[in-house]
């Protein structure tokens, strides 16, 4: 989709630029013919076009030489100097050109009155009064010209610089979420290890089923949690797994209550994501505690496209040891949230006596 907006853009900049000067050299027609009715004369349209071609050549000049090379390098002073060079050769050329070309004839002197003929001091008088005006009405659409010029520069360097900082932002994003998602596997592996090793001693008989899920679960994380979104039914068959891992190792110390359902069509979300509430409820909701509980219920409302997810578990007491590398799954998980579901998002973590709940809804689609 991006590839494809970016061939548009490419060609949608010069078609506006040739609609601006089309515009431009024809709005004087336009305007002439809606006001009079009468169409200017060869002379003047040919007059037109060749100032209006300066302007053109003077608007590219000012826009790519001038003001990045010398505004932006040199100071303001060079660049005034330059440009008013520049605009009075501009303006002396098109007018040495109409005038050699496209030559008018300047307006009839009339008499004054008492029927006595002109002075040659008023013919001379009336001829400078001419080409004053004809220099004026020149020099004035120089000076539009710069401005729209420097504006247009100004509106296209602030569009470029906007758009290299959002692709730096996004190829941070992208590098912090790659760093994020490497942390989940050692911390998840981590967890299931102990797992494996704690059964081992206790359980040998099953370590087979429990490896074969396991490979289920490293097939999904090597292959499947590389995509930027998942669907959210083998997310959730990946949780299944995790869940029948750690009934495999705690068996009936557990008390487990499971509110999932089987399918969830047509909704995708960030691989790994909720993985990070269930291990959290397993590793530390299972310790020192008379009468350990996980309660885990996940579903979608399909009216609002929010999905609801809720873990209570609960606690061990508070003076109880903890690793080092207790919260690295929740801290993980909430950055993660800030970065892919930002104003998308509600998470609530509330210890309520002995019990630990966790709250999350997500905005799916």
């Amino acid at each position: 989709m991006a590839i494809k907006n970016q061939q548009i853009n490419k060609y949608l900049t010069p078609v506006g630029h040739i609609l601006f000067w089309m515009l431009l050299l024809f709005l004087p027609h336009m305007v002439r013919i809606s006001s009079t009715g009468v169409r200017f004369s060869d002379s003047v349209q040919n007059r037109l076009i060749v100032g209006n071609l300066f302007l053109i050549a003077f608007f590219y000049i000012n826009a790519y030489i001038f003001y990045p090379l010398i505004y932006k390098r040199k100071g303001m002073l060079l660049y005034v100097i330059v440009v008013a060079v520049t605009v009075f050769l501009f303006v002396k050329t098109s007018f040495t050109i109409e005038r050699t070309y496209f030559r008018m004839k300047p307006p009839q002197v009339e008499s004054v009155p008492n029927n006595k003929p002109a002075s040659p001091n008023d013919d001379k008088a009336r001829k400078k009064r001419y080409r004053e005006g004809n220099l004026y009405f020149l020099i004035f659409p120089y000076i539009f010209i710069i401005g729209v010029s420097v504006s247009y520069r100004i509106i296209r360097d602030s569009s470029r610089e906007e758009k290299s900082r959002k692709e730096k932002e996004n190829e941070n994003l992208k590098t912090e979420l790659s760093f994020l998602r490497s942390q989940v596997s050692p911390h998840f592996m981590f967890n299931v290890l102990n797992t494996l090793v704690a059964m081992a001693r206790k359980k040998s008989d099953m370590m087979e089923p429990s490896l074969i899920k396991l490979s289920h679960m490293m097939r999904y994380m090597l292959y499947e949690s590389n995509d930027e979104k998942i669907s959210l039914d083998k997310e959730v068959e990946y949780l299944r797994n995790y869940i029948d891992l750690q009934l495999l190792r705690f068996g009936d110390d557990l008390l487990l209550e499971l509110d999932i359902a089987d399918a969830y069509e047509g909704y995708e979300i960030e691989p790994m994501l909720l993985i990070s509430f269930i291990e959290n409820a397993f590793k530390h909701g299972i310790g020192m505690v008379d009468d350990p509980f996980i309660k885990i219920k996940l579903e979608v409302n399909r009216n609002t496209n929010w999905l609801e997810f809720k873990v209570e578990n609960s606690v061990s007491p508070r003076d109880s040891a903890k690793d080092k590398a207790s919260g690295i799954g929740l801290n993980n998980m909430r950055r993660r949230l800030e970065l892919l579901y930002k104003d998308r998002y509600k998470l609530e973590t509330v210890l309520n006596g002995s019990t630990f709940v966790s709250k999350l809804n997500i905005q799916l689609k």
